[in-house]
């Protein structure tokens, strides 16, 4: 596994420790529920380095001494890869910490987030104060991945097949991934991926700065890092989120409403469990495409998780009704997306939501 997002991790718990011990520090920093998955996670190396510097919680030097230790010494950082084999539960909290100690999308959300106070209460401004932001970042990506393990027959098209064709079997692949995610199914969710990613690199070889494609491509990567959630490669889980916003970003600088970028991107943050970003991020979505079922989905999901944390707060359960009445007109509407079990799911959280 990637270390660096760990060591970020223990380097902040140790020295937010100095002066008010090890408990108080991992629940302000993680929160309590995340703080005993973490932990335990922790436990072996803030052991050693307490046997290190024994005044390690108690003077602010003895912390920065093991916080540099944590970034040079690969036997630590061996102990940190080591934990997470000995977690039974919570590794899905724990990743989600560790993406938000990425540096990429550290910066990247830092950018959303000015663009959002730029635009103060005026909503239409955040658009292009959003791509003014990241438009300051410099972002690289690199369109060719590292080749799929899993031996598939290469997926094909009909010769003579327009972008847009290629491009719609391609999020066909992409959509049929998430549904094997959700059954569990990680194996075949990886085939289907590896068959998207046969069609869409030779295309952005040839159209490396085609927004279509750098938006399947986000997709892609994001469902990528939820299949190595379910494998335990922690090690390609923060680069495939990493990866996915900077497609999403990259769209985003050039061209700030776009439906698809913009909704990828709070779906990247809410699978992450940054909810305030992903429902920012989802309102402009659907302000941007307003009959775009899929981004109201995902906005209800993002605003669930809010909730779910202990927000329950009467602006997000009224946004929440909201999203949910469109959802009861766009559903019907449009059957290639949504079933009915979707649209009785949606009563059901309505009725619900109404006795809150």
């Amino acid at each position: 596994m990637k270390t660096p997002e760990t060591i970020s991790l223990a380097k902040k718990v140790v020295r937010e420790a100095v002066g008010i011990g090890l408990e108080e520090a991992g629940t302000r920093i993680c929160g309590p529920t995340a703080w005993k998955y973490v932990q335990k996670l922790l436990s072996p190396v803030i052991d050693e380095l307490q046997h290190r510097f024994p005044k390690l919680f108690l003077v602010t030097e003895e912390a920065e001494k093991a916080a540099a230790s944590l970034s040079s010494d690969k036997a630590l950082q061996a102990m940190l890869n080591q934990g997470f084999t000995r977690l039974e539960s919570g590794q899905s909290v724990i990743l989600a910490l560790l993406a938000q100690q990425n540096e990429t999308l550290q910066g990247i959300g830092t950018s959303i987030d000015d663009g959002f106070r730029a635009a103060g209460q005026q909503l239409d401004t955040a658009f292009d104060n959003i791509a003014t932001k990241l438009a300051q970042l410099e972002l690289k990506l690199e369109i060719l991945s590292v080749p799929s393990k899993i031996g598939s027959e290469p997926a094909t098209v009909a010769t003579g097949s327009s972008l847009h064709q290629i491009d719609a079997q391609i999020n066909a692949y992409q959509a049929d991934a998430m549904r094997w995610v959700v059954a569990g199914e990680a194996s075949t969710a990886s085939e289907r991926l590896a068959k998207g990613r046969t069609l869409l690199e030779p295309a952005l070889k040839r159209y490396p700065e085609n927004t279509q494609l750098l938006v399947s491509l986000g997709y892609i990567e994001k469902t990528q890092a939820q299949v190595a959630e379910l494998q335990g490669d922690y090690e390609s889980y923060v680069a495939s989120l990493e990866k996915a916003a900077i497609c999403f970003a990259t769209v985003l600088k050039t061209d700030p409403t776009n439906v698809g970028a913009l909704n990828g991107m709070a779906n990247m943050y809410s699978f992450h469990r940054d909810y305030d970003r992903a429902i920012e991020l989802g309102t402009l979505a659907v302000k941007s495409a307003p009959r775009y079922g899929a981004a109201f989905w995902d906005l209800a999901l993002s605003l669930e998780g809010k909730l779910q944390e202990g927000g329950r707060k009467t602006s997000l359960i009224n946004q929440l009704k909201v999203v949910y009445r469109q959802l009861e007109t766009l559903m019907p509407q449009q059957p290639e997306a949504f079933t009915a079990s979707d649209l009785a799911y949606v009563h059901k959280r309505l009725r619900a939501i109404r006795r809150l």
